[in-house]
């Protein structure tokens, strides 16, 4: 039985370049190219950048699949492989020689009144209040309340989005073998009035982050932001993250080493 792939690219020239000749590479050997992903699918392939990658995981609702990247972007944290090599990339894996990194996401859960919502990023999640105002939050972890917050918001990253958003707050860079989230303050105010706190916080993914709006921001509007995406909720009650119990599996080949990675792109 022939294995069944779905290709997501964007429309840039190099990209659909590589496409055409992906999909030639695939159905000389047999594979079944699939206009959807679905359940039975056998393998996700993203032809793109990071920003191109997080389009695919949210439209596939986080495939279970392992994924395959092709960066025709720049940065390319996720995407492990270039164009060039497109054939020895199918020739590594149908001889099963490469390794999955496995993400596990980040889970919000919006409590209003009358209904509970659920959003999930794969790099990060932000909480805000109206964009004109300062927020006010309380920042309670598990059963600890840490803080009263004010200022723009508050950043809960997963460790491969240590290098996002999180990376131009000044937030740590975290391996993707830990088991954590972060939490960064985003513009948070420091005066006589107001003393929040400036660095980021490393916790274990078993707990729970709940973030509610204190003052002028108790059951106000919240603005959630979740890998570029933004919904806003109106009287929101408290917003609980957690670690999500979906994973996204990604596959890189032997030679992968984050540090190598992260120092030739970021550092």
């Amino acid at each position: 039985m022939s294995k069944k792939v779905y290709i997501f690219n964007n429309f840039k020239d190099h990209s659909m370049a590589a496409r055409s000749e992906l999909v030639d590479t695939l159905t000389s050997r047999g594979y079944e190219i699939q206009d959807e992903y679905s359940q039975d699918t056998d393998l996700g392939i993203c032809i793109g950048g990071d920003g191109t990658f997080l389009s695919f995981i949210h439209k596939c609702r986080f495939p279970s699949a392992p994924v395959l990247g092709i960066n025709t972007g720049h940065l390319g944290f996720f995407q492990e492989f270039s164009p060039d090599r497109i054939s020895e990339a199918i020739d590594d894996f149908e001889a099963g020689n490469y390794s999955i990194q496995t993400i596990k996401p980040l889970q919000a859960k919006i409590v209003t009144p009358r209904n509970e919502f659920y959003r999930i990023g794969l790099n990060e999640i932000l909480v805000r209040g109206q964009y004109s105002h300062v927020s006010q939050f309380s920042v309670t972890i598990d059963d600890t309340r840490i803080q009263d917050f004010s200022g723009d918001g508050i950043l809960v990253s997963t460790p491969v989005g240590s290098t996002a958003y999180n990376y131009s707050l000044d937030g740590a860079l975290v391996s993707p073998d830990l088991d954590v989230m972060q939490l960064t303050p985003v513009a948070p105010m420091n005066t006589n009035a107001y003393r929040c706190f400036h660095s980021s916080i490393l916790l274990p993914a078993s707990e729970c982050i709940r973030i509610a709006g204190i003052g002028r921001s108790t059951k106000g509007t919240i603005i959630l932001s979740f890998d570029g995406r933004t919904h806003e909720f109106s009287n929101v009650h408290y917003v609980e993250l957690t670690q999500s119990d979906k994973e996204v599996h990604l596959i890189r080949n032997n030679e992968y080493d984050y540090w190598k990675k992260l120092s030739s792109k970021l550092l």
